[in-house]
């Protein structure tokens, strides 16, 4: 029998936090599903963990790679090209999944049929497993409650910040994936980011104001690595940004608040004044912005909702 949902996998180099996350996924109260884990050549002792696996009804595929591939999102399209369902569930191999994940986001996905993606919400916890913070504790939203955005809105939304945070509290159709635009594969740093505003393109999105995900902060990270690099992460940022604004059909005024945004905040980058000048002469329409593009900001960020998405959200703060 064909699954509903198929559970990607990709795990590199995190063995200590292996079988908590595979446990997550495979004591879900939703139970109809396959899961495909992928190795890319860890040197830890990921395998001997991930071998443990291989007899459980669950686990469809084990893939080790036999050269490291250094690309979190190579390893996503090679287990999705394995999918058999209907939806597809990134589950990052140091994250945790409350056990009501899949059944609250496919009982979405299954109600609005017109929906692409449907996401909740993450703790943040730490290589222990401590909790470090409720990523939307000041979000007015109750516990159990259902935001539903048509595809527009939802992208001036990931204009101003990856709303999307945790590829983990996400569940997506796997046909949306096979029509999304794949340039992804090529950033460093921002490939979840533009990933997410292809395929929200594609329908409308469901928020599920539930922490539902554990999202792991640790020295082990990728992402960890982008902090050492911050003039190629920005390059990233803005491909990106520009890529999601050419969804949005913004106005002449809207683009004037985000370039003076994105200018706003280049000022205060911790790069060289070069590397400043580079990006502005890169993206002319998104960083070299003036003075008055600025001002447009400041009321702008007060007047239109693109700038204000859950203005009470208090981790969000820090974008503005």
């Amino acid at each position: 029998m064909t699954p509903t949902v198929s559970v990607i996998i990709p795990n590199y180099n995190h063995a200590p936090y292996l079988k908590e996350r595979i446990d997550s996924v495979l004591n879900q109260t939703y139970q109809d599903f396959e899961v495909i884990i992928l190795d890319d050549r860890s040197p830890d002792n990921s395998v001997e963990v991930i071998e443990q696996y291989r007899s459980n009804p669950h686990v469809a595929h084990i893939i080790v790679n036999e050269q490291n591939t250094g690309n979190t999102f190579i390893q996503w399209e090679r287990g999705i090209s394995l999918s058999q369902g209907k939806y597809i569930w990134i589950a990052e191999s140091d994250d945790v999944a409350e056990p009501q994940l899949l059944e609250a986001l496919v009982g979405q996905l299954e109600q609005h049929p017109d929906a692409s993606v449907a996401f909740c919400h993450s703790r943040l916890i730490d290589g222990e497993g401590r909790l470090l913070s409720e990523q939307n504790a000041k979000n007015p939203a109750q516990p159990g409650q259902v935001t539903i955005d048509d595809s527009k809105t939802f992208l001036r939304h990931l204009l101003i910040f990856n709303y999307i945070y945790n590829a983990s509290m996400v569940v997506f159709r796997r046909d949306v994936y096979d029509k999304a635009n794949n340039d992804y594969r090529q950033f460093r740093y921002c490939g979840d980011w533009h990933f997410w505003g292809s395929v929200c393109a594609a329908g409308s999105v469901i928020e599920v104001h539930d922490m539902l995900s554990r999202f792991r902060q640790h020295q082990r990270k990728v992402t960890e690595h982008a902090k050492k690099d911050v003039a190629k992460r920005w390059n990233d940022e803005m491909k990106t940004i520009a890529y999601i604004a050419s969804l949005c059909d913004l106005t002449a005024l809207e683009q004037r608040c985000l370039k003076g945004r994105l200018s706003k905040r280049l000022r205060k980058a911790d790069m060289t004044e070069g590397e400043r000048q580079q990006l502005r002469n890169e993206y002319p329409a998104l960083c070299n912005g003036s003075t008055l593009d600025m001002i447009c900001y400041e009321v702008g960020k007060n007047l239109f909702g693109f700038l204000r998405h859950r203005e009470n959200m208090g981790f969000l703060s820090k974008f503005f």
